[in-house]
């Protein structure tokens, strides 16, 4: 029974092995897969045919051969099922709808009402959720499941945010309470995480193996890439550099500690900034428009705010030496004027500046990166079969 058992799990696994590689260098034949992953012919054969009749594969006509007959090309059908991305901010709530491939095919933003208490988010949350499933598209598989980027402590493994500051959330079992809703797997990561991860796998970050990615919007949050490995710490919370204190005497935080970073480098700081400048209040919606418009004072607060965000990075990357640094969410949109203020910093102020070189760039994925990076968990998932359960792999590696 037991070596029964053991003949079944290595079929499922050597099947994910199969898929994993059309899914990834698509079009692809038979004979290079069995070259490439060391599976015998007869056994991917039969694979990719049951692969073919689960409908996540499809044949493609016939590749080039320099001899012999040419060869069947396999490709991945991405169209099979999607999956849904969302990202929960502290003022809106942003929802994609993906193939297999992560690319995005629906997308919405919702508004949060800024008088909504911590129940009335969650309540939102479902109903933005509830009505985003309907405009999936039809397919073999539906929508497999939700991946969710919330800004505050999350405990991956559990689903469970431990703390949300902004959102005024301790302790909530969101995976736990959305599965129970929605009747659909529910994953739930830290917003800055799952940002790193649209990045990594869809986004700029593609041929990248240690970056930092910093989320900077209505607060900052930080992920960390080292080895193709998305770096979550002793108690899956690393990366909460956005509350380091820059100033000992500075303003009180949210998050009860004096000075943080995303005081002064965040939405926040921006209209700060451009109130210090011009006199006048505004909120970033309106600034960025002005910025748009080649407004001086709006284009140099945002300049502002890339000094501001370059003095945290070059702390972080004397630390952690990361070969690319990618500006995600909203102050992203501030485009070479935050980017290049960053790098300007980090030139003038960074002590392994001289020895290693970083690039700095704003989020290729722009305000889905996040959204796009949820939908990836999900996507991980799925396509992990049984080797999840054999294998500590890091979730941003392929």
């Amino acid at each position: 029974m037991d070596r029964t058992a053991d003949q079944a799990l290595m079929k499922e696994i050597n099947k994910y092995i199969v898929l994993n590689r059309i899914r990834f260098q698509s079009p692809i034949s038979r004979s290079q897969i069995s070259a490439e992953t060391g599976l015998n012919k007869a056994t991917v054969s039969a694979l990719t045919d049951e692969l073919i009749r689960e409908g996540l594969v499809l044949e493609v006509g016939q590749g080039r051969s320099r001899v012999g007959r040419r060869p069947i090309m396999l490709l991945f059908n991405a169209n099979a099922g999607s999956v849904m991305g969302v990202e929960l901010g502290v003022e809106y709530v942003r929802i994609v709808i993906t193939d297999f491939a992560a690319r995005v095919v629906y997308a919405v933003n919702h508004p949060i009402d800024k008088r909504a208490g911590a129940a009335d988010v969650l309540e939102f949350l479902v109903t933005c959720i509830e009505t985003a499933l309907v405009k999936a598209p039809v397919t073999d598989y539906g929508v497999i499941g939700i991946g969710i980027g919330v800004p505050g402590l999350v405990d991956f493994r559990r689903g469970i945010v431990l703390r949300a500051p902004h959102l005024h959330w301790d302790n909530i079992p969101l995976k736990a309470m959305l599965e129970s809703r929605l009747h659909k797997p529910v994953f739930v990561d830290n917003e800055a995480n799952a940002g790193a991860l649209g990045e990594k796998l869809y986004g700029a970050a593609t041929h990248v193996s240690n970056l930092l990615y910093v989320s900077a919007g209505t607060g900052i949050g930080t992920a960390i890439v080292v080895g193709d490995e998305l770096m979550r710490g002793a108690d899956g919370v690393a990366g909460e550099f956005g509350h380091m204190s820059i100033d000992a005497h500075g303003d009180p935080c949210t998050c009860g500690n004096v000075g943080c970073w995303e005081l002064y480098a965040s939405e926040r700081g921006l209209c700060s900034v451009y109130a210090k400048l011009t006199g006048e209040t505004a909120d970033f919606d309106a600034i960025l428009q002005r910025y748009q418009a080649s407004d001086p004072s709006a284009m140099q607060a945002f300049q502002m705010i890339g000094r501001y965000l370059g003095i945290g990075i070059v702390n972080l990357t004397n630390g952690l030496n990361p070969a690319m640094i990618i500006l995600g969410n909203r102050l992203a949109e501030g485009g070479r004027m935050v980017t290049d203020a960053i790098q300007q910093a980090i030139s003038a102020r960074c002590l392994v500046s001289p020895y290693a070189k970083v690039a700095v760039q704003a989020s290729a994925l722009g305000r889905d990166a996040c959204a796009i990076g949820s939908a990836a968990l999900v996507l991980h998932d799925f396509f992990a079969g049984p080797r999840a359960k054999t294998t500590t792999r890091s979730i941003a590696g392929k």
